[in-house]
Formats: C-alpha cells, structure tokens, sequence
C-alpha cells in the first residue's frame, strides 16, 4: 500500500464523519428553537406539579420514567453502547440533566416565586457559554460575550419591570439558585460533547437516552425513597393538572426536548447555540398567554423584539 493510499476503513471513517458532519449541520438551530419551546413549560409544570409533589419525588419520577422509556428506545434501536470516551462526559451529564438540574428547580420553585425565576434562568445560556469555553475550548469574540452580558441582563431588566420590584433571594436561595444554573450548564455542555463523540446522526437522541439509562438505578432508588415519604404526605386524591405536569416534565422536558437540544448544541458552537435560550420565556409568556387567555401587553413585545435581535446578533457574530 502507497503513503497516500487509505485502507477500507479509513476510508469508511472519513466518509461517515463528512455524512455527520452534514447532519449536525443540518438545521441545527431550528432544532434548537424545537428545544427551547419544549422547554418553556417546564417551570410552570414543575409548579403545577408540586401543588400534589414533593421536589424530591418530581426529580426522580421524572428521571425513572424517562430512563425506563430510553431504555426501551435504545432496544428498539438496537444501539451499541456508547464509546469508552463518551462514557465520563454521559455521567457528567446526567449529574447535571438528571440529577441536578431538575430536583434543584423543583426545590428553588418551593421557596423562589416562578416569576422571580426568569431572572434566574436569564442566567442559563451565559452559563452555558462559560462552560462551553471551558469543557469545549471554545473561543469567541469580545463582542460576542458582550452580546450575551446584554441579553442576560435585558431578559433580567424584563422581569424585574414586570414584577414592578427587584427579586429579593436570601442568601441561601443565591446559592441554590446558583447551584441551579449550574447544574443546568455543566449538564448541556457536557451532554454536547459526549453527543459529538458517539459521532452518530442520531447522536443527540443517543445522548439524552444513554445518559437516563445509566442513571436508571439512581432514579429508581430515589424514586422508591422519595415514594414513601410522598405516600405519607397524600392526604387527598392527586389533582389531574399536577399528574399531567408530573408526565410532561418526564416525557418532555427529561428526554424529548433533549433529542433536539443536544444535538443542536453539538452541531457548532455550543456558546453560540445555547443563546437560544433567551427566548425562552417569552414562549412560556405566549402559552400562558393561550392557555389562559390573557392578553400580552407593549413592555413584553418591545423586550421580546429587542432579545430576538440580541440572539440573532449574538449568533452572527460567534465564531465556531
């Protein structure tokens, strides 16, 4: 064989990382915004939710449900199990996605108003970025980390003028707050890099399943601890709202929002994509706004407009 000749398989892997590098490509942030309307429910069902749940139970019965149906997804499809480099990044993860993440949102909304939230979660996608930076080594732009200061603290600004007063946090709600973003970043941008390293077409939707999946056990045991405890405290029947919630925040925001999110995130710059993230609670205004019949005044189109532009310039402006 030459020096410029490529075996078989070399050949094979250059040929499958172009196709996957076309699919990653393809789309990527209207499967980000699929994501991010998704996702706009989840605070207010977390809060439908514990109206009949503990925090505790809804973290784990959203992991248990969603990891059982993973599991019966990754059967069907017949998956190999992920490459050993993918591995830590899946558990790391899931920490966040998983664990993390969903119980500390759940505990944050029994002390924190969800109104108050949106000042919180405005913080998410500047997370996200930072971590990007860090766990992807990504590198971007002065203008581009200024973009996504501004529209953090646009999306704040909106809050606050909607509450009509500043957001007051203990300094135990701050770190749990805290404790919350982080969480949510460390498991986007970890999920991102494991989806890239399974380096599949589908690897988004390998991802959000592997990772329920190894956690499956974890959930499981939590859910049976957190059962118990939950039993006690149901002095009467579960309103229909909250169990519904309870099934949204499983099948939805714990895996199917993330066959989407994941794979736009992996699809360039995570920093770039994650700022999508902005827009989320004007989704959540405008369900709220359907659901209820309630009618979306000025303040919340001229905010909405002015983080449309901020993520449409911070998008153009990030480098890959």
């Amino acid at each position: 064989m030459s020096g410029t000749e490529l075996s078989p398989r070399t050949s094979h892997n250059t040929a499958s990382a172009s196709f996957i590098q076309g699919s990653l490509t393809k789309g990527p942030f209207i499967q980000g915004l699929a994501a991010v309307v998704l996702f706009s429910l989840t605070v207010p069902m977390t809060q439908l939710a514990l109206a009949n749940f503990s925090a505790e139970f809804i973290a784990a019965t959203r992991g248990l449900l969603a990891g059982v149906l993973a599991w019966l997804v990754i059967l069907k499809q017949g998956w190999k199990w992920p490459a050993n480099n993918a591995l830590p990044w899946l558990l790391v993860a899931g920490a966040g996605v998983v664990l993390g993440f969903p119980y500390l949102l759940s505990l944050s909304l029994t002390q924190v108003p969800a109104a108050d939230m949106g000042v919180v979660l405005a913080g998410l996608p500047l997370t996200t970025s930072l971590l990007a930076a860090w766990i992807h080594h990504e590198r971007h732009t002065a203008p581009f980390w200024l973009l996504a200061a501004t529209g953090f603290l646009l999306l704040a600004l909106y809050v606050v003028l909607s509450l009509g007063e500043l957001p007051s946090f203990s300094v135990q709600d701050s770190w749990l707050l805290l404790a919350t973003l982080l969480m949510g970043g460390i498991g986007y941008s970890a999920g991102a890099k494991a989806t890239k390293l399974i380096n599949q077409p589908d690897a988004g939707w390998q991802t959000i399943c592997w990772t329920l999946v190894l956690y499956l056990p974890v959930s499981a045991l939590f859910w049976g601890i957190s059962w118990g405890e939950q039993a006690q405290q149901l002095t009467r029947p579960v309103a229909l709202p909250s169990l519904l919630a309870l099934v949204y925040l499983a099948l939805i925001s714990q895996l199917w929002g993330f066959k989407f999110w994941y794979q736009a995130l992996a699809s360039g710059s995570v920093a770039r994509t994650s700022q999508l993230q902005l827009l989320q609670p004007f989704f959540t205004l405008f369900f709220i706004a359907a659901l209820l019949q309630q009618a979306i005044g000025g303040l919340q189109l001229v905010f909405c407009c002015l983080v449309v532009l901020n993520v449409y310039a911070s998008i153009k402006v990030a480098r890959r």
